[in-house]
């Protein structure tokens, strides 16, 4: 592309931005649900997940993968100099999704009654849900084909400003629509929360369409310099189009349907242990929408990491280097469980507390405790998935999680009825990352020899995580019984082991000054103080040792 799009400094701070907005998007998917469980409780939050996870496997199946599809496509066309059938490919993609995406909205609108009475829903009052999440499968394939374009284009500045107007918009509505119809009863205040989204997913839209209106003129020039005569048949672009969208969107479609199904057995399972569809749904808000969203945050850098990893595995792979894949691979395991290992820990030491802290609902600490051990192992799950995916073999990881998603299932179904009863999900939840890390580490080890420094990256943070943890949960027994504020208590417990863990790792040496390059601005700086603690620690051991 010539003239404003495409330069390589916006390509680079595009990259940023979107990096920052993935962070900043899943922060704000957390926080919001504080004020809505205060306001739903528990039994609410059961019944405003349940329309959710639907309207997340009807878009998964219908467009999640578009964008990384017409972006594909569209670089590919754009290199080649087909500029005439780059635009034509984003058009034929924008008119099958705007189909696509009615069509799939008019299912769940009509299929809503049947869902429920079937069974697959397992509590009615989810039905108000159901019908107000369908539009948004809408709109958000509609916007999902524009952001491939962009993507393609190498200009992700306007899908990152998308991202983050509708997720503040989502964020606003679900709490605003929420207390507007809590008077109506707790199903259609769930309800609200869930047609929340929708002015997010239409403010999306019209984003995306203005920034292509704005830089519809660059694109007709660029266009017109197109002499190629170059024309794809249009079943052939639907064809590659669709098969790149499925085969990336494939894990995500798995794990959609694992947590309808988690919504299905946790339950009905329940019931056959004394409780009540109320309280079976209450105790299934604490895990899914309550436990689930500090897991979620958790693993933000491991995601972000995981992602940054496929260029870049991509590009040693096309010059033959095996060498410098297996230690970007082994780089990114070590810094997902610097961070994962102390989120585990600190939420498995002050779960009740936290979520007591956050949701007002101490029983949410019963999940999220048997949860923590899961932030580990998702975390490298994605690291070494992003690997499999820069080497072409994006197939594998869907495997491996597949194979976990078998255990999940089996421990949910057979150990929910039992004494474990909820934490029997977590539990399955945590198998399920267990099977699939591990299985990807044994791919990638295959594949490109990846070898782990288990002292530095495992055993050494992991025994500083332990401390952490430990110090933090005595930190919020001393401060709780002089200050008598459990408030005060957690927030000075989680201070100190923000503090606490830094050093332990910098004291121990298993945080190496380079990890610290891919820091923009402030690595750099970062880098040389940590170079002049390492110099000083290694002057004072060899004193001691003398």
């Amino acid at each position: 592309m010539t003239g404003k799009i495409l330069t390589k400094h916006t390509i680079i701070k595009g990259a940023l931005i979107l990096t920052f907005a993935s962070i900043l998007i899943r922060v704000l998917g957390a926080v919001y649900r504080i004020p809505l469980a205060r306001m739903l409780g528990a039994e609410g939050m059961g019944i405003y997940a349940v329309p959710n996870q639907f309207y997340l496997l009807f878009f998964t199946i219908s467009s999640a993968g578009i964008p990384v599809a017409v972006a594909r496509l569209v670089s590919e066309k754009m290199a080649a100099g087909h500029y005439r059938d780059a635009h034509r490919t984003f058009m034929i993609s924008l008119y099958a999704m705007s189909l696509v995406g009615l069509v799939f909205s008019l299912l769940l609108l009509a299929g809503a009654p049947w869902l429920v009475k079937s069974g697959l829903v397992a509590n009615p009052a989810s039905y108000y849900g159901l019908i107000a999440v369908a539009p948004i499968i809408f709109f958000s394939a509609v916007t999902a084909s524009m952001r491939g374009l962009f993507q393609g284009l190498q200009y992700m500045s306007p899908v990152a400003v998308s991202q983050v107007a509708d997720q503040i918009m989502l964020v606003v509505a679900t709490v605003w629509f929420s207390y507007l119809l809590l008077p109506k009863g707790l199903a259609m205040a769930a309800a609200g929360a869930n047609l929340g989204a929708l002015p997010g997913a239409v403010a999306a839209t019209a984003i995306m369409a203005y920034y292509y209106f704005k830089h519809r003129k660059t694109l007709i020039s660029t266009i017109n310099t197109d002499t190629s005569g170059f024309r794809e048949d249009t079943w052939s672009l639907l064809k590659r189009i669709l098969s790149v969208s499925l085969s990336v969107s494939f894990a995500s479609v798995a794990l959609a349907i694992t947590w309808i199904l988690d919504n299905k057995l946790i339950i009905e399972r329940l019931q056959l242990i004394g409780y009540s569809v109320q309280n079976a749904t209450a105790l299934y808000g604490q895990f899914n929408q309550m436990a689930m969203s500090f897991i979620n945050i958790s693993i933000a850098f491991a995601l972000s990491l995981g992602t940054s990893l496929v260029p870049s595995v991509s590009e040693a792979y096309s010059t033959n280097n095996p060498g410098r894949i297996g230690q970007q691979a082994s780089t990114g395991v070590r810094m997902s469980l610097m961070t994962t290992l102390p989120a585990a820990a600190g939420l498995f030491f002050l779960a009740p507390q936290l979520t007591e802290f956050v949701f007002a609902d101490s029983g949410a600490g019963i999940p999220l405790a048997a949860l923590a051990p899961a932030i580990v192992f998702w975390g490298v799950h994605l690291v070494l998935s992003g690997v499999m995916q820069g080497l072409g073999r994006a197939d594998i990881p869907v495997y491996n999680l597949l194979a976990g998603i078998f255990f999940k299932i089996g421990i949910t179904y057979f150990l929910t009825p039992t004494g474990l009863g909820i934490k029997a999900a977590a539990y399955g939840t945590v198998a399920m990352f267990i099977v699939s890390s591990v299985l990807n580490f044994l791919s990638v080890k295959r594949m490109v020899g990846l070898e782990i420094d288990f002292i530095n990256s495992l055993i050494k943070p992991g025994i500083a995580s332990l401390i952490m943890g430990l110090v933090a949960r005595k930190t919020y027994l001393l401060v709780l019984t002089g200050a008598e504020s459990s408030n005060i208590a957690i927030i000075s417990a989680i201070l100190v082991g923000a503090i606490l863990f830094p050093i332990l790792i910098i004291l121990s040496g298993c945080l190496h000054p380079e990890d610290l390059k891919m820091l923009p601005r402030i690595g750099d700086k970062i880098q040389a103080l940590l170079n002049t603690v390492q110099e000083k620690r290694s002057k004072l051991l060899a004193k001691l040792k003398g």
